[in-house]
C-alpha cells in the first residue's frame, strides 16, 4: 500500500514528465531536438554557471560560520542558528526585490552611501549579485550539515595529532579535510541542485538582468502566451537529469564517510585568542548580507510612504499592515496558506513515519525498503518545479476519471510531496538514534502492532516529528512554485498574493505581509528551540 502510494504520488509524475517529453503534448511534437540550438544551450550553462557560483558562494558564506559556531565558545550563543534560519523563512523572490528595492536608483543605500550605494547596484545586477542573494538562502543547509559532522569529531583526534607534532595547518589538511570531505561533498551537491532549480530569484532579477535560466524558461513557457508544453517538458527533462546525476554523485560520495572514532565523548574546543574578533566579524558580515540587509528592506518598504524620500519619521506608518490583514486583503491568502501548509505538513510526517517504519522493518524484502527509502527522498533530488510539471501533467491527462487537478486537494498533494524528504531525513535521523533493542523488548513483553506504534515509537522520534513537521509546515506557508502553477483560479495563497502585489506595484503591502510571515515563523522557530531545550534538560536529568 504504502509503495502504490509513492508511486503515484512521486514517481508517476516525473515519469510523465519524461514521456511528455519524448511525445509531445496535446499534438504539439516532442521540442528535445530543439534543446541543441545555442540559445537553448547558453540557458543550460547559464544553469550550472549560476548553480557553480552559488555553491562557491554559500561554502564561503557556510564554513568559517560552522567552525565558529562547533569549536569554539561561540557555540553558547545559539541565537546565531535561529538568525541563520531567518532567511530560510523567507521566499527567495522577496530576498531579490529587497535587493533590488535598497539598491533602486535613489534607494536607501545610495542615500545613504551615495557612489558605494550605486556600486552595489552594479553589483546586484549581475550573475554574481543572483548567486549570492541565493546563496543567503542555501547556505543554511551547507551549513547545518558542516557544523553538525564537525560536533561529532571527538576532541581526541585533534589532541592526539598535537600529541605527535602535527601544527595546526597539518591537522586541519591531515585530520579536518578527510573527516569533513564527504559531508561538505554531500552538502556541496544539495546546494548545487537547489541552485539549479531556485524559481524566485532568476524570475525576479534574473529576467530583468537578461540572465535566462531553465526554471524561468520553464515557468515562461506555461504560464506566458503562447504556452509551450513540449518545451516546458524539454527543459524539465534537462533538470531532472542534473538532478539525478547529483543524487548519483550523492550516493557514492556517501559510501565514503570516514568515521571519526565512534561516540564523541568530548566535543574538540579551540581557544579564538586573537582571532575571536575576526570570528564574530564574519559572523555579523553573513548576518548582515543574509539577515539585516533584506530584513531592513522589507520593513522599510512595508512603512515607507513615499519610496522617492528618505525613511525619516514622518514618512513611516504601520498603515499598511492593518490594510493587508483586512478581510478580502491578503488576510484570506494568508488563512489559506495556513491551513494548506497544517494539513499537508501533518500528512507529510505520517507518510515520513510509515516509510521510516517501513524501512526499518525485517519482514520485508530489501527491494521493496530500498525503493521506499529511494521515492521517499526522490523528490529532494530534482528541483521542485520538474515535480509541479509532472503534477500538471499526470493529474491533468484526459483519461483520469478522477482527479484532485483544479481543487484545494491538488495544493496539499504539491505540498506533500516537495516536503516528505525534509521531513523523512529528521524523523530517519531520530530513528538511528534509538536502539533496536527496545522494539524487540516490546516484542518480548507481548506488545501489539498499534500499542509499540503509540507507547514506544512515536514517544522516541518526537524530537524528529516536531522538527519535520515544523520544517514541512514553514515551507508550505512560503511555497511559491506548486502555490502558482497548480492551485484553483479562485484560491489565494500567500506567495502567489504576494508576487501579484508586487506586479501590480502595492509594493507596500507585499513587503508587509512578507514582514508578519518572518515575524510569525521566527517566533514558531523560537518557540521550538526553548522546548528542545527543555527536552534536553529532562534527559540529563
Amino acid at each position: 500500500m504504502l509503495s502504490a502510494v509513492l508511486v503515484v504520488a512521486v514517481a508517476a509524475p516525473l515519469a510523465a514528465v519524461l514521456i511528455r517529453a519524448v511525445t509531445g503534448f496535446d499534438g504539439s511534437p516532442s521540442a528535445l531536438g530543439e534543446l541543441t540550438r545555442p540559445a537553448n544551450l547558453r540557458i543550460v550553462g547559464n544553469t550550472v554557471l549560476l548553480s557553480v557560483l552559488v555553491v562557491a558562494v554559500a561554502t564561503v558564506m557556510a564554513a568559517p560560520l560552522a567552525f565558529c559556531m562547533s569549536w569554539t565558545s561561540m557555540r553558547r550563543h545559539r541565537w546565531i542558528d535561529i538568525a541563520v534560519m531567518v532567511p530560510f523563512l523567507t521566499p527567495p523572490y522577496v530576498a531579490a526585490m529587497a535587493w533590488l528595492d535598497v539598491t533602486r536608483v535613489n534607494g536607501p543605500a545610495e542615500q545613504w552611501f551615495g557612489p558605494a550605494g550605486r556600486a552595489g547596484r552594479a553589483v546586484v545586477e549581475t550573475p554574481f549579485g543572483m548567486a549570492v542573494i541565493m546563496a543567503c538562502e542555501v547556505f543554511t543547509f551547507l551549513y547545518l550539515l558542516l557544523r553538525n559532522r564537525l560536533d561529532a569529531v571527538p576532541a581526541s583526534l585533534d589532541e592526539m595529532a598535537a600529541v605527535a607534532g602535527a601544527s595546526a595547518w597539518q591537522r586541519f589538511r591531515l585530520v579536518l579535510v578527510p573527516l569533513l570531505g564527504p559531508t561538505y561533498t554531500l552538502g556541496a551537491l544539495i546546494v548545487f541542485i537547489r541552485a539549479a532549480g531556485e524559481f524566485g530569484t532568476p524570475v525576479t532579477l534574473g529576467n530583468r538582468i537578461g540572465f535566462p535560466v531553465l526554471v524561468s524558461q520553464i515557468y515562461a513557457n506555461v504560464t506566458i502566451d503562447p504556452l509551450n508544453f513540449p518545451r516546458a517538458a524539454a527543459f524539465s527533462t534537462v533538470l531532472l537529469a542534473l538532478g539525478t546525476t547529483v543524487w548519483g554523485l550523492q550516493q557514492w560520495v556517501g559510501r565514503r564517510e570516514v568515521p571519526s572514532g565512534g561516540r564523541v565523548a568530548r566535543r574538540v574546543s579551540v581557544a579564538a585568542g586573537r582571532w575571536a574578533a575576526a570570528g564574530w566579524c564574519w559572523v555579523g558580515m553573513v548576518l548582515l548580507v543574509s539577515v539585516v540587509v533584506p530584513c531592513l528592506s522589507v520593513v522599510l518598504g512595508a512603512m515607507t510612504v513615499l519610496r522617492s524620500k528618505p525613511p525619516a519619521p514622518d514618512n513611516l506608518t504601520f498603515d499598511y499592515f492593518a490594510r493587508v490583514l483586512r478581510p478580502g486583503r491578503g488576510l484570506a491568502a494568508l488563512q489559506n496558506s495556513v491551513v494548506l501548509a497544517l494539513i499537508a505538513a501533518t500528512l507529510a510526517t505520517v507518510l515520513a513515519v510509515a516509510c521510516t517504519i517501513a524501512v526499518a522493518r525485517r519482514g520485508s524484502t530489501a527491494a521493496v525498503r530500498r525503493g521506499i527509502d529511494l521515492l521517499g527522498v526522490a523528490p529532494d533530488t530534482v528541483p521542485s518545479i520538474v515535480l509541479v510539471i509532472g503534477f500538471i501533467f499526470f493529474w491533468n491527462a484526459p483519461w483520469l476519471p478522477v482527479t484532485p487537478y483544479g481543487t484545494r486537494a491538488m495544493v496539499v498533494l504539491a505540498y506533500v510531496v516537495i516536503t516528505l524528504p525534509m521531513v523523512l531525513q529528521n524523523v530517519k535521523a531520530a530513528r538511528a538514534a534509538v536502539d533496536d533493542k527496545l522494539w524487540e523488548a516490546a516484542a518480548v513483553a507481548g506488545a501489539t502492532g498499534r500499542q509499540t506504534l503509540w507507547r514506544i515509537t512515536i514517544p522516541l522520534l518526537l524530537p524528529g516529528l516536531v522538527a519535520g513537521w515544523l520544517l514541512a509546515f514553514l515551507l508550505g506557508v512560503r511555497e511559491v512554485v506548486a502555490s502558482s502553477m497548480v492551485r484553483p483560479a479562485a484560491l489565494p495563497l500567500l506567495s502567489p498574493w504576494i508576487l501579484g502585489q508586487f506586479d501590480s506595484g502595492h509594493r507596500a503591502e507585499a513587503m508587509a505581509m512578507t514582514v508578519i510571515g518572518i515575524l510569525g515563523s521566527t517566533l514558531i522557530l523560537v518557540v521550538l528551540e526553548w522546548w528542545r531545550n527543555r527536552m534536553s534538560e529532562k534527559r540529563i536529568r
